[in-house]
Parts: C-alpha cells; structure tokens; sequence
C-alpha cells in the first residue's frame, strides 16, 4: 500500500523560524520596556502636578504658609510626627492616612522602591523641620510671601535616599549649598530628568546636569530667604 508523502518541517525551516522569533522578541521588547517608562513617567509627572495643586490649596487657606516637613502646623510642639504629605492629605484631600494609606498621587511609578511617606521629596528649605529633636528645629512654617521667587523656587522633586536607593520623602537643603546629603533629587523621568514642582504649583522637568550645576542649585533652592 502506497503512502502519502507526510510533510514536515526540516531543520533548516525550523532554525529560521527560531531566528525570525529571536529577531522580532529583540526588537519589540526594548519598545516595551520603553513604553511602560514613558507611560510610569507620564503618571509620575500627573502626581507631581496634584501635589503642586495641593500646596497651593494648603498655603491658600493657611494664610501662605507651607506645610512643615513633620509636625503639625497647629501643633509645631507636639512629639508625634505630622508629615508634609500628611498635611496636604488632610487639609486639601480629606483623606484619611490611618485607614486607606498614603494618597495615591505620592506613589511614584518610576521609583525603584518607595516610602510610605512619599516617593517624592519635600525640600527642607520650604517644609521646615520642626521636629523638637532638632536643635536648631523651627516652630514657624515658612510664607510663600517671603520667597523672592516663588516660581522659580523647588518645594517637591523626585528624589532619593543615596544609601539605599529608594524613594526618599524630603531632599536635604545641603544639597543647595554645594554638598553631596543622603537625600538629594532623583533623575528618573523620560530621559533621565528630574520632576520639580515649584513653590507657585506649576511643574518642570530639568535635567539632571542643570539640577546638579552648582549655581544652579542655588537658585534653584532659593537660600537667600533665609
């Protein structure tokens, strides 16, 4: 009995086969990856917006004054900590921390790990550390009205903490003055730039070469206030 001719691959079919997947995985998988950063630093930059929304509420209806970095601005003395984003939660979000979490617009995508207080840092030139533990704490938050350029002043960044690499909540006002701090601001947006609200709401992205520049930094930073 004659038998049909049974079809099949070759070895030479199979191994092109093999190669054209090979090609296309190389190819579309980098287009992924840079997908998800575009669309996590798309997300990132829409939080930062929230929360340059929210401290303009916050300093609205406090008479112009800015959250303090961790006390409560009715209660700079108590021990308990209070911290910046905690305060935009309460005072502009109505949210309650203590059931639901850190409101979602401090989450940041583009962290390599984040922090339950915020994955974006608050600049210790604005958000003034009141904690009584600091000699040199201050009891007053500082007044957007003394800052001789509001629009050109960071209060928010993404940042990071230099001895673990995660997310870090506050950004060390050192870093303005030249030096090299544990929490300093993070470039990990699009192409490696730095997220920056600034004291008036609005937001940039800067590239991390501008933020470093010694010059820069300072202004950026506003230290002449002080």
């Amino acid at each position: 009995m004659k038998r049909d001719n049974q079809s099949a691959f070759t070895l030479i079919e199979l191994l092109t086969v093999i190669a054209i997947i090979a090609i296309l995985a190389a190819i579309l998988i980098p287009a992924v990856g840079k997908i998800r950063r575009s669309a996590n630093s798309t997300k990132s930059t829409a939080n930062l917006r929230q929360i340059g929304n929210a401290i303009a509420l916050f300093t609205n209806e406090n008479k112009g004054a800015f959250p303090l970095l961790n006390r409560n601005l009715d209660n700079p003395n108590s021990t308990d900590p209070f911290y910046w984003s905690q305060a935009l939660e309460k005072s502009v979000l109505e949210w309650d921390r203590s059931k639901s979490g850190k409101h979602p617009m401090f989450e940041d995508p583009t962290a390599q790990k984040g922090h339950n207080i915020s994955d974006f840092g608050g600049s210790t030139y604005v958000f003034l550390d009141a904690n009584p533990k600091n000699p040199s704490r201050s009891e007053r938050a500082l007044n957007i009205n003394s800052l001789e350029q509001p629009a050109k002043t960071l209060t928010v960044c993404t940042a990071y903490a230099k001895n673990t690499g995660n997310a870090s909540w506050y950004v060390q006002g050192d870093f303005a003055k030249g030096s090299e701090p544990v929490n300093i601001p993070e470039a990990r947006l699009n192409t490696d730039d730095v997220g920056v609200v600034f004291a008036d709401g609005h937001v940039e992205l800067l590239t991390k070469e501008k933020v470093y520049d010694l010059e820069f930094r300072r202004k950026l930073f506003d230290p002449t206030v002080f």
